[in-house]
């Protein structure tokens, strides 16, 4: 039927004691694991919840919210995950616009919201609090959850059925929601063990937010495989409790932000990773720079080191093993069973080295925007998606991600990609982050500027050294006009930083040229 929560099903008979998931000081076997599940399920049963009905999880990482995201697929619901970060009026649009009929929220969020006078929509006819806090009137989830029963819910659940509603991060305008199917994320599961050679005997670090499709896809790749799944027990990210964990659990492998893949490295070259079983590490959600692609290459030698390219809408459409030496900047061929095309502003197919937006088709491809056709068609072209971004393809079929669309500068009238720039600045001794966007400039229309935030530990940034690596390694046009080292960047809930909202108040006011 290729539904997410048969996988768990079958996996709680397979490997009845093998450990499932492990969260702090807890962990459960895949039989112990199931039963929570179903338990959950029924208790959302218990609340009116049927198939087809959409719940809202807005929960931190953890046993919840993994139970959740399994119990709704084993019922046919829809689960709809809420980023914790959204403020009041954001949280209201996703769970108005998502036609979401019950929230099941940590109670500290909901006491958050409380102060702040959030109100809920009408529509939703239910809030259950999780965890510690919350009004002392609302039901608790662990209760219903424990006092249900722990058969297999009684729901026919097919492969087309909808499983998820992931909103986008509303880059441009208001979030979308991605509709997405049991079957496609079923595909992504084996195409991600396929593809990097992950099974039932590995053990993996969940480790970003959990209402992100990155850490859905890894769970649902762990528990439909059979392997061990380990999520990060704290709430805010920290480097050793990082290395606390890879080395508590054994983790053999795991899914990285760039960013993230400089503590590792620290970490292996002052010997604290030495006794790792790390075999498989990715990389996704922004493009990894080839200087720190290197240093990942000679701190774990012994590592498959892959970068994935994707997006909450199409899935993984490309991905590459890195190797010393190998391409720098691509983002390798199409995975299993996708087609990528370039295609300039008529649509036509680009030749080879000429920069287009990326549009790409695959089974693991999104529904649609819920409840918004015109934005879907906008986004489709004879059956391909584009998200927005810039690229190429070499003449060996390989994938290069250029940029974003939105982020592209257009400078004199010559189109400049961030990403070079960032990466070439990222060579500099010093800088732990980078963020390079136009600005408004008279003469040129617009004008480019890096912002960068040192290194904790180690020399300061030299400026000098940076405007000199940038006339060395790029065109002329493309050099910062301005070089500012600012404490912090603004990060998005996976440790992107977010040009947009570096470049947005240059902007107020103001009519970008794109």
């Amino acid at each position: 039927m290729f539904t997410i929560g048969e996988g768990l099903t079958l996996n709680a008979q397979r490997y009845p004691d093998k450990p499932a998931v492990l969260f702090g000081d807890v962990a459960f076997t895949y039989a112990e694991f199931n039963a929570r599940v179903n338990r959950a399920a029924h208790a959302l049963a218990g609340l009116g919840v049927g198939k087809g009905d959409h719940v809202a999880l807005l929960l931190p990482n953890g046993l919840a919210m993994a139970e959740l995201q399994l119990a709704t697929a084993k019922m046919g619901a829809v689960a709809v995950p809420v980023n914790a970060r959204l403020a009041p009026p954001e949280l209201r649009y996703v769970l108005e616009h998502s036609d979401s009929r019950l929230l099941v929220a940590e109670g500290e969020f909901l006491d958050r919201l409380a102060g702040a006078g959030a109100s809920w929509p009408p529509a939703l006819r239910t809030v259950v609090a999780a965890g510690t806090g919350g009004p002392a009137s609302l039901p608790r989830y662990e209760a219903l959850r424990d006092a249900a029963e722990d058969s297999e819910p009684d729901v026919r659940v097919e492969g087309d059925d909808t499983w998820l509603i992931v909103y986008t991060s509303g880059t441009t305008g208001r979030p979308k929601g991605a509709v997405r199917s049991h079957r496609s994320n079923v595909l992504l599961a084996l195409t991600f063990a396929t593809d990097f050679g992950i099974t039932a005997d590995d053990t993996g670090l969940l480790l970003m937010p959990m209402f992100h499709v990155n850490s859905i896809w890894f769970l649902s790749l762990s528990l439909y495989i059979g392997a061990t799944c380990a999520i990060y027990p704290h709430r805010a990210f920290h480097p050793d409790h990082l290395v606390e964990e890879i080395l508590r659990r054994q983790v053999t492998y795991s899914i990285f932000v760039p960013t993230m893949f400089t503590y590792l490295v620290e970490a292996a070259r002052a010997g604290v990773l030495a006794d790792n079983r790390l075999r498989v590490l990715l990389s996704s959600s922004a493009p990894l720079p080839s200087r720190l692609r290197d240093a990942v290459l000679e701190a774990f030698p012994r590592v498959a080191l892959y970068e994935i390219y994707g997006s909450t809408e199409a899935g993984a459409v490309t991905n590459i093993r890195h190797r010393p030496g190998g391409p720098v900047g691509s983002v390798g061929h199409p995975g299993l069973a996708q087609e990528v095309r370039i295609l300039g502003p008529d649509r036509k197919e680009l030749a080879p080295g000429e920069v287009g937006e990326i549009f790409s088709r695959g089974p693991t491809l999104m529904d649609g925007y819920y409840k918004d056709p015109e934005a879907t068609a906008a986004a489709m072209h004879d059956g391909f998606l584009s998200v927005g971004d810039m690229g190429r393809k070499d003449a060996d079929g390989r994938v290069y991600v250029v940029d974003r669309k939105a982020d592209m500068i257009i400078t004199r009238g010559e189109n400049v990609y961030p990403t070079e720039v960032e990466d070439v600045i990222l060579r500099a001794p010093g800088v732990l982050h980078v963020a390079v966007v136009g600005v408004p400039d008279e003469l040129r229309g617009e004008a480019i500027r890096a912002f960068v935030v040192p290194r904790p530990d180690g020399p300061a940034p030299d400026v000098d050294l940076i405007q000199r690596l940038c006339r060395e390694h790029l065109a002329d046009y493309k050099w910062p006009r301005s070089i500012e080292i600012v404490p912090e960047l603004p990060l998005g809930p996976t440790g992107k930083v977010l040009r947009r909202a570096v470049r947005a108040p240059f902007w107020q006011g103001r009519e970008r040229p794109i």
